[in-house]
């Protein structure tokens, strides 16, 4: 194909959650739109992450419950699972959400480019695709949204076959009868659950005193003990030293408190974070600015090269005060704000305090707002209610009424943090961001009605004890 060169009011780099979302949101608003995607569009959320995670995790969630059935008198075998049936469930959940996004940008006559870009300056992309080389231009701003990728270990490289990341998790062949999980985080704590639901005996490696370092202490403290009742060892202030892999498995060396210990198993699962994707896309040539990889924007996602925006895992919002979540749900907002920003609009900036966040282990958590810890850090004087899910009728419906919800609120103010631990507690963090983005007080929401028999019944138990209501605390 012969050199083309196109012109586009914005041109988006990456087809993930934040460039379709802007794409999406920047066709409403009348602008032209070029979509460039080296892979496919949904990106890492759709493709290698938050989707076919949890697909994996509802099959696994499903063969516990299955284990479980005699507690609700359903009497059935030891289940057994068919490992390949569970990947192809997994791909068809992709697959299906993947021709449906697929049709909607189609239907929104986005120009979508597969192949690879790379800025030739701020107002000009090159594109290396299957049919040769294009060049396109955007008169109102481009817009990088070029995502991350896995972190590894300088000594325990993913290698997809003794040593997986999240990308090599979601397509293995089979689960291994043991496996290190090093990383204690959501995407560590995630795949350790499905594991161990599989049968495999799992260590999890922690670096930092806590599991789920982000999360409420009393959160943190309260899975890794559920955790270990499922037979998941936990291993906390722990560092990873050396590690070495073999046609038998891997061992993996471990320090705590000056003491050494080595862990054998069939596999390791590296989980330590994600890596910005901002290697090679021509950023020093369009004079965008970067800080250890991250592309810094300002609130509104500028760049420091006028006319190039930036959203989505990639960034670094200094100015916002709060670390910015590598999460997908980020990213879409981010998507759509940018959009705005171009479209002439005035957004407001993203309220990066109160980004709601969910680890989709068994049991789930979730969370939104300050942990108790933060806000004490900030000056406030706390007062928290803890509402545990043995007292409500839906929990122990559903299963043993493990867990509890737990709201932080000011004293004589505004409930500040939501944090949940247990069954669905991702369906019913939504009410509790509504709380903490309108910095509701407990008076207020203890008027509100929770339906009977129902889980979000803890929440409204909480705001009735901070109201000084109490029923049943």
């Amino acid at each position: 194909m012969a050199d083309k060169s196109d012109s586009f009011d914005v041109v988006i780099l990456g087809g993930g959650n934040g460039g379709y979302s802007c794409a999406f949101r920047a066709v409403g608003l009348g602008l032209s739109v070029a979509m460039i995607e080296s892979d496919k569009v949904g990106g890492t959320c759709l493709h290698r992450g938050c989707i076919p995670t949890k697909a994996l995790l509802h099959s696994a969630d499903l063969l516990d419950e299955i284990r479980a059935a005699g507690e609700f008198g359903i009497k059935i075998s030891e289940p057994d699972y068919d490992w390949a049936q569970v990947q192809s469930f997994k791909q068809s959940v992709v697959d299906r959400m993947y021709k449906g996004l697929s049709g909607l940008v189609k239907k929104k006559k986005i120009e979508l480019i597969e192949g690879t870009g790379t800025l030739v300056d701020k107002r000009t992309i090159a594109i290396k695709t299957s049919d040769g080389d294009r060049t396109v231009t955007a008169n109102k701003g481009i817009v990088i949204s070029t995502g991350s990728v896995p972190r590894d270990l300088p000594f325990l490289a993913a290698d997809g076959d003794k040593v997986h990341n999240s990308n090599h998790g979601l397509t293995a062949e089979d689960v291994p009868a043991s496996v290190v999980v090093v990383g204690g985080n959501y995407i560590g704590l995630e795949f350790a659950s499905v594991y161990r639901s599989f049968g495999a005996e799992v260590t999890v490696v922690e670096m930092l005193p806590k599991v789920a370092p982000a999360e409420d202490a009393d959160i943190s403290k309260s899975l890794q003990q559920l955790f270990e009742k499922r037979g998941i060892r936990i291993l906390t202030g722990t560092s990873v030293t050396s590690a070495e892999t073999s046609s038998s498995g891997v061992e993996v060396k471990v320090e705590k408190d000056g003491k050494e210990e080595t862990l054998k198993a069939d596999r390791a699962f590296v989980a330590i974070g994600r890596a910005p994707r901002s290697e090679g896309i021509g950023l020093e040539d369009a004079g965008v600015k970067t800080d250890k990889g991250f592309i810094v924007v300002d609130p509104l996602f500028h760049t420091s090269a006028e006319g190039v925006y930036a959203i989505g895992d990639v960034i670094h919002v200094p100015d916002s005060g709060w670390p910015h979540p590598q999460l997908a749900h980020v990213a879409f907002i981010e998507g759509i704000k940018v959009a705005e920003v171009l479209g002439g609009e005035q957004p407001s900036s993203v309220d990066y305090k109160n980004i709601p966040h969910i680890i989709y282990c068994q049991p789930e958590v979730a969370a939104v707002g300050l942990t108790e810890e933060k806000a004490k850090e900030m000056g406030y004087e706390v007062v928290t209610a803890k509402y545990p899910w043995q007292a409500n009728a839906r929990a122990l419906m559903l299963g043993g009424g493990q867990g509890f919800v737990k709201t932080v609120a000011e004293k004589d103010g505004a409930v500040l943090g939501v944090h949940i631990i247990g069954a669905r507690a991702s369906d019913l963090i939504t009410e509790a961001q509504l709380a903490t983005s309108w910095e509701a007080y407990p008076s207020e929401l203890a008027e509100l009605i929770h339906p009977h028999p129902t889980l979000s019944e803890a929440l409204g138990e909480t705001f009735l004890h901070l109201a000084g209501k109490s029923l049943h605390g």
